[in-house]
């Protein structure tokens, strides 16, 4: 599939990000686009952006009756999809014991289920249509390389990464393509909304403040990872991560894992923060974070 004029493309998680940046992208490859996000003002404003042949959907990809409704009235409303984009995606920051049951419960319902659910249910209607199709799965590097404080979300995006690889085995020979897209280093809203648990509140804000500062100064702009969306649902490789950065952190982590774990000892931003408020005296690091502070918000 090369041709996207006048297909239906759906994106989840498009309110933002790489999401609202590969909507728009589609809908400048022709495409007609379903615009779906958990927040119905961004949604909307994603769909105005991009003007006629933009629809825009309010859903929480974790449930499943809302996804079942969703699927059902989309395709009422606009016929046999062509390329499903599950993009939606949450994280949180934290260390392992922090995290409750709830946490893990929100972050597998969106990052892991919401793709199952989307997967499920536009995959049978691309499948029963007998046009073939494309799924993208948004997953991430961290599904084969161990971050630190971020124990629930790599868990999450290796199920995510698992689940899309077998797809591809199942749907093999039936015209719809899998594919599991590998982002990183791309300088979105995910960083700021991330949910902090387990560390006290000036820790979690120091912590969030270098995050974002670092996505800032060495990630590229998510329109960069929307062209490349694009081009892979044209191509329909079985792995694809983007930029080439992202290429260079996966190929290191399935050659060396033991190498990725050393390397993510020295990503330890809790360890950081920990020598930091040992050796920094207290009020250089108020003075500090208050310059993050305002650095992080002109950005916003």
């Amino acid at each position: 599939m090369t041709e996207f004029n006048d297909k239906l493309v759906i994106v989840t998680g498009a309110g933002s990000g790489i999401g609202r940046e590969t909507a728009i992208r589609f809908a400048k490859a022709g495409a007609r686009v379903v615009v779906s996000d958990v927040n119905k003002d961004t949604a909307h404003a994603t769909a105005e952006a991009i003007g006629r042949h933009a629809y825009p959907y309010a859903v929480d990809v974790s449930d499943d009756s809302a996804m079942t409704a969703f699927a059902a009235e989309v395709h009422e409303a606009h016929g046999d999809p062509s390329v499903l984009v599950n993009n939606a995606g949450y994280t949180t920051a934290g260390p392992f014991l922090g995290h409750s049951v709830e946490d893990w419960d929100r972050i597998m319902g969106v990052n892991f289920w919401g793709v199952v659910h989307g997967s499920r249910l536009f995959g049978r209607q691309m499948l029963d249509a007998g046009h073939g199709g494309r799924i993208l799965n948004v997953t991430s590097p961290a599904a084969v390389l161990p971050i630190p404080l971020s124990t629930a979300y790599c868990t999450s995006k290796a199920a995510a990464q698992m689940l899309t690889e077998c797809l591809r085995l199942e749907f093999a020979g039936t015209g719809v393509g899998v594919t599991a897209v590998l982002p990183a280093f791309i300088n979105t809203g995910f960083y700021p909304n991330a949910q902090i648990v387990g560390l006290d509140e000036e820790q979690g804000v120091r912590g969030r403040n270098i995050s974002v500062l670092a996505a800032g100064l060495v990630a590229r702009s998510p329109e960069t990872v929307a062209r490349n969306i694009v081009r892979i649902a044209g191509r329909n490789p079985a792995i694809a991560p983007t930029p080439f950065e992202a290429r260079v952190a996966c190929a290191a982590g399935r050659v060396s894992p033991a190498g990725a774990r050393l390397a993510a000892r020295f990503m330890d931003i809790e360890g950081l923060l920990g020598t930091a408020e040992r050796f920094v005296p207290d009020a250089i690091l108020r003075r500090l974070d208050a310059a993050a502070a305002r650095a992080v918000a002109a950005r916003d």
